[in-house]
């Protein structure tokens, strides 16, 4: 699943980011029909640079032009052992998975058994109102009317519940649906990101189909485009050498064990996983009409149709339009919870580029653009060299982002902390000569005592209901910030005590 992070991006008020300098060795390199061994001498010096900048644990790159590999390369670490990071290691591919689903559909389409004009309601099994007034032209290409922050409260409750049984997509599909159709008439609707459109496509693909969603995708994308080290669960990625996700503790990297690495109800958002050798096969079809090889996966009119947006900057059918130093290039970010990648399509130079890499935290994405990441940065980079320019102006290193972010929660919690000692002298200390022992409770210092506690209260509900569901992401994304948050509102509630203590006094 692209995980699209702009709403916790802009709830953590753009904090930006410190240390933890990753090795940026390299590892089992492919080459073949070169464009120019300097390119890639200038692509792997430019990874390097970037890794220890970004402070990236491991990153594997593809580069294909045409129906050629040009270059595979691993570097870094996939783990805490030490394992080389090789073109064949799973990573967690994230939204880009969203094309893999608009595959299967369009596949389905081209077979005669989805109508992508016709009401969805024709292929569910029971009816909903509002699965007639919506069609599978309009989820893939998001104009539904779904929203994505209506959709964290799902992805929050399949976290939590890890069945990793065929059903979790039909749950969480019904849920969804349940949710958001609700249409009583004929809408249009703007573009609007939403991972529940994708979910109820893989739903379609498995009623439609009569195989589940993942054996769908494995017989008939994977397996034609010799894509052998892509998985649809984590169970059967980690058996097979899966890169360990990492976040970042106040600009530290940490191994990450934990919820939301893997949602089995929302695999066709994009949690699956795949190796830069496996999508290089993959963007080889993106960029030949649907061939790898000897084998079709889909026509060419089915690929100009997954490429094409509706309207200029909305979203084609797992893609995106966008320009990297005014060349027209076809694009998607992915992001889950220790996991990034960014791919490329350049359909003037024929060009694709992917990069991955294993650690990803709020801080990763820019500041009110969240589908730009750090690998998204590096992805550019290696358009613009391929193409014999400069990469490129370098983002706000992680170092410079966690200088920004830590410098503040070191400002804010001197301050915090000289308020609450300052209270604190004057509550257990002698009173002042002549006070009375009495003292009057006035409204500001009632409404004072009360700000002491909002915080921790606020915070109370907010870990222990659903009410805002994005807050439990948020902990897991950005898990330094919010453990800085908790403790000030446990030292102003605490500041609050010693208030009540002197009013007593």
């Amino acid at each position: 699943m692209k995980f699209r992070l702009g709403a916790i991006a802009i709830l953590l008020c753009g904090l930006a980011i410190f240390p933890l300098f990753g090795s940026a060795q390299s590892n089992g390199s492919l080459q073949a029909a070169q464009p120019g061994a300097s390119v890639f001498s200038e692509v792997d010096a430019y990874i390097a640079h970037e890794m220890k900048r970004q402070h990236l644990p491991g990153l594997s790159l593809a580069i294909v032009q045409g129906d050629r590999i040009l270059y595979l390369k691993g570097y870094g670490r996939a783990d805490s052992s030490g394992r080389p990071v090789t073109p064949e290691t799973p990573f967690g591919l994230g939204s880009i998975g969203k094309s893999i689903t608009a595959m299967a559909v369009l596949q389905l389409a081209e077979a005669g058994k989805i109508d992508l004009d016709a009401p969805i309601r024709r292929y569910l099994p029971a009816k909903i109102s509002g699965a007639e007034f919506i069609t599978a032209r309009q989820l893939l290409n998001q104009t539904s009317g779904f929203t994505q922050i209506s959709t964290f409260r799902n992805t929050v409750s399949s976290a939590i519940d890890q069945d990793q049984n065929e059903d979790a997509l039909e749950k969480n599909a019904w849920s969804y649906a349940e949710r958001f159709l609700k249409q009583t008439r004929p809408a249009e609707h703007p573009y609007r990101y939403s991972n529940a459109n994708y979910v109820l496509l893989g739903y379609i693909v498995q009623q439609v189909s009569g195989q589940s969603y993942s054996d769908y995708v494995k017989e008939h994308i994977f397996r034609p485009l010799s894509m052998n080290n892509s998985f649809m669960t984590l169970d059967d990625a980690a058996a097979h050498g899966l890169a360990a996700p990492y976040r970042r503790l106040f600009g530290y990297n940490a191994a990450y064990d934990g919820p939301y690495v893997y949602i089995p109800g929302d695999v066709p958002a994009g949690y699956m996983y795949t190796s830069a050798e496996d999508m290089s096969h993959y963007l080889i079809a993106q960029l030949s009409g649907g061939r790898y090889e000897d084998r079709s996966v889909l026509s060419s009119e089915g690929i100009r149709l997954m490429q094409t947006e509706p309207a200029p900057g909305t979203y084609a059918m797992g893609w995106m339009t966008g320009r990297i130093n005014g060349m027209p290039v076809i694009g998607q970010p992915g992001g889950s919870i220790g996991f990034q990648a960014q791919a490329y399509l350049v359909p003037d130079r024929q060009l694709g580029v992917i990069v991955f890499s294993n650690v990803l935290d709020a801080i990763d994405s820019t500041l009110f653009k969240s589908h730009i990441i750090t690998t998204t940065h590096i992805a550019s980079g290696v358009v613009n060299l391929m193409n014999g320019k400069p990469a490129g102006d370098s983002s706000l290193s992680i170092s410079q982002k966690y200088l920004l972010v830590n410098g503040l929660i070191l400002l804010l919690s001197a301050w915090f902390l000289y308020a609450a000692v300052r209270t604190a002298m004057r509550c257990l200390g002698p009173l002042r000569p002549g006070h009375s022992g009495r003292s009057e409770i006035s409204v500001k210092a009632v409404s004072r005592m009360i700000l002491n506690f909002a915080g921790l209260i606020i915070i109370l509900i907010l870990s222990t209901t659903q009410v805002v569901p994005i807050w439990h992401i948020a902990t897991v994304y950005q898990p330094d910030v919010i453990l800085w948050l908790k403790a000030i509102t446990v030292l102003m509630a605490l500041k609050g005590c010693m208030e009540i203590v002197r009013l007593i006094r």
